[in-house]
């Protein structure tokens, strides 16, 4: 029995950070569509930064929470 608790927590600790990195924490737009949430129109404010960074040839998404100058990033499946 202890020695199945030990396995159980070992797999917890090492299975943890995993998750924690895959979920997404809900404030990236990966679409136009989402882009419509934030302020600003099509031409100003962060509606617009969060429109030129989704529709790149190459895909990215948009965190509006970031810092200036970091908020568009590849989108690699990661937040």
């Amino acid at each position: 029995m202890e020695k199945l608790l030990r396995r159980l927590a070992l797999v917890g600790i090492v299975s943890f950070p995993v998750l924690a990195v895959a979920h997404s924490n809900g404030h990236e737009s990966r679409t136009p569509a989402q882009c419509e949430r934030l302020p600003g129109t099509q031409n100003e404010g962060e509606r617009a930064q969060c429109l030129k960074c989704v529709t790149r040839p190459v895909k990215h998404h948009y965190h509006p929470d970031y810092p200036a100058g970091e908020r568009c990033r590849p989108d690699n499946g990661k937040p």
